[in-house]
């Protein structure tokens, strides 16, 4: 770094992009793109809508852009018309022998991934990170936001749970290094995240900064392991998680913009790719404010912040600044991209049927039950959208006499009817998402008020919702797709 008075700092930044807006506002992302943006992290859309804009975007670019997003669970998370694919949890699920959490008597070191290594399920794995590399292709995306490097060690996790592939190192190494394998064999970045590690936390850092409090030997033994991997994968880009880690930083300045920090994973793990801070709207970044972040950030030692909410405002602090950044490594990486999409229309509906395979591969059932009776079916959401009716239906097939009882957030049910020989099935509906904070206190609530009268519950998201209850049957869904409805409810049908 100098002191030179003018740089131009656009090309540090990654704004984000509405996809479902991205013809309205193509004049605005266009000018960004004439000042010399790195690129664009894209949330929502329509496919092709997306795949004509972002290549008139990259047809005015003087670098190829970077167009990135986060692609977890394959293009369809994102982009209307992609496939949407199940959770990482889910799909460790699905190839993964079943064992319990080292807590409960697993193995010591999880699962082998050499159980694995030359069976159908890991083509099955390659078949299906090669299907969210094809498509993010086509629709012009040539970096993902994905692996999530994280060890769910924490069962109050607000935000990683089932988007981590697993509690041990193993898991999320093999399953971590493999999707990043692939994806760049394919042609698309793959970013690890959130380093050093976001799995033992209790705070959504969306909404403020979150402490990891382990000693240096503790990380170095578990959380940094799947980084470390990821490292010798070869992986292009690491995001930076807004973490306070006070073994790497003692100052507690969040991870994402601490000297230490960079240092640390220079020096100390050897990455010599490209870092990337996590979205700069976040509460994660604590006390200061964006600009303050961003600034702090490159003088660590940062190439890209991503999310910033008002780039212009951040460019105009940054020039005020009037400090030079090292342009070499984030202009070489953009040249490393083509120019355009792929042509290859991706093979959407054997995707869709890969997911569906995947979905059904994924579910968990723990302890024994036999429905004897018309069941009684109880669905606990906490979201805001309506859950369960493909579940409802389903298990109406099977069961004609079933009954029903939706409860939603913040609803009695103290008035609650259930037949007295009916079994009880109880299925709980509640997303891991960014700014929710994790499942409500409701829902915690309405579970221990059903516990002791249930026979059976199902839940269609995180398994740490009713993992410690005992002497209840409980089926593992990870997440609320059609696929999983229909995938557990035959599993239900198929104990009559």
């Amino acid at each position: 770094m100098y002191n030179i008075p003018m740089q131009n700092y656009y090309q540090f930044l990654i704004p984000r992009l509405n996809g479902l807006e991205i013809k309205k506002d193509f004049k605005k992302h266009l000018g960004l793109v004439k000042k010399g943006i790195a690129g664009f992290i894209i949330f929502g859309g329509k496919l092709e809508e997306t795949r004509k804009y972002v290549q008139k975007l990259q047809d005015e670019s003087e670098y190829p852009l970077i167009i990135s997003s986060d692609l977890e669970q394959g293009l369809g998370q994102q982009i209307k018309g992609g496939t949407l694919f199940p959770p990482a949890m889910a799909v460790a699920s699905a190839i993964t022998p079943p064992h319990p959490p080292l807590d409960k008597g697993g193995p010591k070191g999880g699962w082998s991934f050499e159980i694995i290594a030359h069976s159908s399920k890991l083509k099955l794995l390659k078949k299906t990170y090669k299907a969210f590399a094809e498509e993010a292709k086509y629709a012009g995306i040539n970096t993902i936001f994905a692996p999530v490097l994280d060890i769910n060690t924490n069962p109050k996790n607000p935000i990683i749970c089932v988007r981590a592939f697993g509690e041990d190192t193993d898991t999320v190494s093999s399953i971590g290094c493999l999707m990043i394998r692939t994806f760049q064999q394919a042609g698309i970045v793959a970013c690890g995240k959130h380093f050093p590690g976001h799995g033992d936390t209790e705070v959504d850092s969306h909404i403020k900064l979150p402490l990891i409090d382990r000693s240096l030997s503790s990380l170095t033994k578990k959380e940094l392991v799947p980084f470390k991997d990821a490292i010798t994968a070869g992986v292009k880009m690491i995001m930076l998680g807004h973490l306070s880690v006070p073994a790497i930083d003692p100052s507690g300045i969040p991870v994402s913009f601490s000297e230490n920090a960079i240092r640390f994973i220079r020096n100390k793990m050897a990455y010599d790719g490209i870092l990337i801070t996590d979205a700069m709207n976040m509460g994660g970044i604590g006390k200061y404010s964006e600009e303050e972040a961003a600034f702090m950030s490159l003088k660590a030692g940062v190439d890209i912040i991503l999310h910033p909410s008002d780039p212009e405002k951040v460019v105009s602090y940054l020039e005020k600044k009037k400090m030079m950044f090292d342009t070499k490594k984030i202009v070489s990486f953009r040249k490393s991209f083509s120019l355009s999409p792929s042509s290859s229309m991706p093979d959407l509906s054997n995707n869709q049927k890969l997911s569906g395979e995947l979905a059904e591969k994924a579910i968990r059932t723990y302890g024994k039950f036999r429905i004897k009776s018309d069941p009684f079916l109880i669905i606990l959401n906490d979201e805001e959208k309506e859950k369960g009716e493909v579940f409802r239906k389903e298990l109406k097939k099977e069961f004609p006499g079933l009954k029903t009882q939706v409860i939603r957030m913040d609803s009695d049910i103290q008035e609650l009817k259930i037949p007295e020989n009916a079994f009880l099935v109880v299925a709980l509906f509640s997303e891991t998402k960014a700014w929710k904070g994790g499942a409500s206190k409701w829902l915690f609530k309405k579970i221990s008020s059903l516990e002791k009268r249930t026979e059976l519950f199902v839940s269609f998201g995180s398994p740490y919702l009713i993992d410690n209850i005992k002497g209840t049957a409980k089926i593992f869904a990870y997440w609320d797709s059609d696929s999983a409805q229909k995938a557990a409810a035959k599993i239900i049908a198929g104990r009559k």
